[in-house]
């Protein structure tokens, strides 16, 4: 078991410890170190679980209540990437309903976690589009996860642990926000 997100990141993300080989990637992050701690906080299972190529599902862990979609959070593992959709319908849009509600980004700087509204106006400010217009084909603006330390504010940003004792608390304060912002969709 993964003890906290920075171990991730120093075994997962960093290339000399992976030993030439890729990085495991999102679908990774998210099943053995994001959805045990979200279970851990909610007791719930989610209804969807990076639902790649699943129309109308919003983000990779997604809860329904009733039939209908409740709470989306979107992962992004070292590089934000936006298919047409999710750039033309997430971002470019701004509509309220329809967007994920939470985003999670994992680097190896660290860990973010924004609400969708602050996220999406620090991607678009760091990307320097201001006036987003929609896409035909490909994918919306790349821009590594590492960047947006650099932009960072005041909530959110966790950076990697120098030492294991800092990467506990890191962890522990990591997890506190994490609770504090699904924590209403299930009470």
């Amino acid at each position: 078991m993964i003890s906290t997100y920075s171990k991730y990141i120093e075994t997962y993300m960093d290339k000399k410890n992976l030993q030439g080989n890729p990085s495991p990637g999102e679908h990774h992050f998210v099943a053995v170190y994001l959805l045990p701690r979200l279970y851990k906080i909610n007791k719930v299972t989610p209804d969807y679980i990076n639902p790649d190529g699943t129309k109308n599902i919003t983000g990779d862990i997604t809860y329904f209540q009733k039939g209908i979609h409740s709470f989306g959070i979107e992962v992004k593992y070292g590089i934000i990437r936006f298919t047409v959709n999710e750039y033309n319908n997430w971002i470019v849009e701004n509509i309220t309903k329809g967007h994920p509600d939470l985003f999670i980004g994992i680097c190896s700087r660290g860990i973010i976690i924004l609400k969708w509204a602050e996220f999406k106006n620090t991607y678009l400010e760091a990307v320097g589009d201001h006036n987003p217009t929609r896409i035909e084909k490909g994918y919306g603006p790349l821009k590594a996860i590492n960047m947006l330390f650099d932009m960072e504010g005041e909530e959110g940003y966790f950076q990697i642990g120098n030492n294991a004792a800092e990467a506990i608390d890191l962890e522990k304060t990591f997890l506190e926000s994490l609770e504090k912002e699904v924590e209403t969709i299930f009470s």
